[in-house]
């Protein structure tokens, strides 16, 4: 090869690395500009979405999370003590895949729903405190007494809503609204 056409090469490749970069850079500030007008419009709420914290505990917002594997890759992004609360199903759901996870990450369970069968039963070897709450107000006032300092309390449903018409959106305001409760009450 030449002097002249190793140069060239050189050039080439030089010139590649540089646009390389820049694709790089003008994609990198695309997808930004997509998640924040996406965060803007809410399409990404309710999805790992941190709501405050209440006496050095951390409350997430995970209602999105209505099958096992998205509450699975919730658990598996997190490195703190979870209590959790999910949701009973009329369904016959299938924890399988999440009782590891659940295992290592969990401290405690609150089953909320009149349809907790399936959910207890699944986790009952796997999670030493299981609690039962009747509606969403109580599954918060029991994650706060179960929760300590750097727990992290998250409502991941790991299930559709056992009411029929319930969107994710209304679990997750009305978990929402029940964490802001807690809260007003501790800045009282």
């Amino acid at each position: 090869m030449t002097y002249f056409e190793e140069l060239s090469n050189s050039r080439i490749k030089h010139a590649e690395n540089m646009a390389s970069a820049i694709s790089s850079k003008v994609l990198q500030i695309r997808k930004e500009n997509i998640k924040q007008s996406l965060s803007d419009y809410g399409i990404l709420g309710h999805r790992k979405e941190y709501v405050t914290t209440i006496d050095e505990v951390m409350y997430f917002d995970d209602a999105k999370a209505e099958n096992v594997n998205a509450t699975w890759f919730t658990f598996e992004s997190t490195t703190k003590p979870i209590v959790w609360i999910a949701c009973g199903s009329n369904e016959n759901i299938d924890y399988t895949d999440l009782l590891l996870m659940a295992k290592q990450n969990v401290k405690a369970l609150i089953c909320l729903s009149d349809k907790n069968g399936n959910l207890k039963n699944a986790f009952e070897n796997s999670i030493h405190e299981i609690y039962d709450a009747k509606d969403m107000d109580e599954a918060v006032r029991m994650a706060s007494i179960v929760a300590q300092d750097d727990d992290i309390v998250v409502f991941s449903p790991a299930s559709k809503s056992a009411k029929q018409n319930e969107t994710f959106e209304e679990r997750g305001n009305q978990f929402r609204n029940s964490v802001k409760q807690i809260e007003n009450e501790w800045h009282q």
